[in-house]
């Protein structure tokens, strides 16, 4: 290795140690990068958020994984392909429910469970083994792009810029329109606090119509009952229902200590000779950097914010930036091998 570079910021000003992103930097063995997902309900575990809890607890298993790697009295860890990997990761955060004595309630509600996505890349033998499930991404050789970004997402994404600009253009201050638009996408029209703003019927009427219109013309084979469900109930009450799961069209993959259906892993396998430089990244950077390094993929993200700080346009996304905190943590990590 002549050169790694790593940055991971959380996205709450002033409260760096709620970065639910973890980096595993094992120089020789391998990398990855860890998004937690968003807790719902303020579910801990171990004193951390529900996805804070997973994506540290998915660290510490790939760095036992790694070393483990070629010692004869481990045979249950040596790698023996992606969905290996992955239900070992997933058995870590399921022994962490039974540690915590919390392994009936996340079997019944699945708001209840911690989950990340993972990206990992181990040097094994002469071969760059990437195996990675969600959104998070890997780019080998300045181009070479892998990032399995989830059309689930564009549906929250559509309900929060529908409902921002519909206040928006009744004149109310950014501050409304980010608090309300949070609201929706977060809750779905269906679950808004009672007397609150949202709750009017009308308002709900005209967000609902507006965003469903929205999602047919971008998602055409998605079935309505899907945008349906997502648009009334949002992420908190909503989205759950489509994470492992692979009948409906907007089902995605999740680490949360249950299977993870071999669709939604995603593997690349690559001759170690072949590979200069390596650069993993979370779902916080909208815009990858034109070169290697820190500088340039921080460089990509100031653009992104200058142009779409509160990612209603080209940059559109379930969050964006406010006052309080940016659109999302994101890390970066990146390996010069030659």
């Amino acid at each position: 290795m002549r050169q790694l570079e790593a940055f991971t910021l959380g996205k709450k000003f002033g409260h760096p140690e709620m970065n639910e992103d973890s980096l595993v930097v094992m120089p020789n063995l391998g990398y990855a990068v860890i998004d937690g997902v968003t807790d719902r309900n303020g579910t801990r575990y171990g004193g951390m958020l529900s996805g804070q809890y997973a994506s540290r607890t998915v660290k510490r298993a790939i760095e036992i994984f790694l070393l483990a790697q070629g010692q004869p009295d481990k045979p249950e860890l040596q790698f023996q392909g992606g969905q290996h990997f992955i239900d070992y990761l997933g058995r870590a955060i399921h022994d962490g429910y039974v540690a915590h004595g919390a392994l009936a309630a996340v079997e019944a509600d699945w708001k209840l469970r911690g989950g990340c996505t993972v990206m990992a890349a181990m040097l094994l033998g002469d071969r760059l083994e990437v195996v990675a499930v969600g959104d998070s991404g890997i780019r080998i050789n300045g181009s070479d792009t892998l990032q399995v970004l989830k059309p689930l997402d564009d549906v929250t994404a559509i309900l929060r810029r529908e409902t921002w600009r519909y206040f928006e253009a009744l004149g109310r201050p950014i501050e409304e329109c980010d608090r309300h638009s949070a609201s929706m996408t977060w809750q779905g029209t269906r679950n808004q606090p009672a007397g609150s703003v949202t709750a009017a019927a009308e308002v709900i009427a005209d967000i609902e119509q507006r965003a469903m219109q929205a999602c047919r013309q971008h998602l055409t084979d998605v079935p309505e009952q899907e945008l349906q469900l997502l648009i009334q109930h949002g992420i908190s009450h909503g989205q759950g229902h489509f994470q492992n799961v692979t009948k409906p069209v907007l089902g995605y993959g999740g680490i949360d200590g249950f299977a993870v259906p071999g669709r939604f892993v995603e593997t690349r396998s690559y001759s170690l000779a072949e590979v200069e430089t390596i650069e993993l990244f979370s779902d916080g950077y909208f815009k990858q950097g034109e070169g290697f390094g820190v500088t340039a993929w921080e460089t990509a993200f100031r653009e992104v914010e200058a142009e779409d700080p509160h990612k209603i346009g080209r940059y559109m996304s379930t969050k964006g930036t406010t006052p309080s905190q940016l659109t999302d943590d994101r890390s970066y990590l990146g390996i010069h091998l030659k």
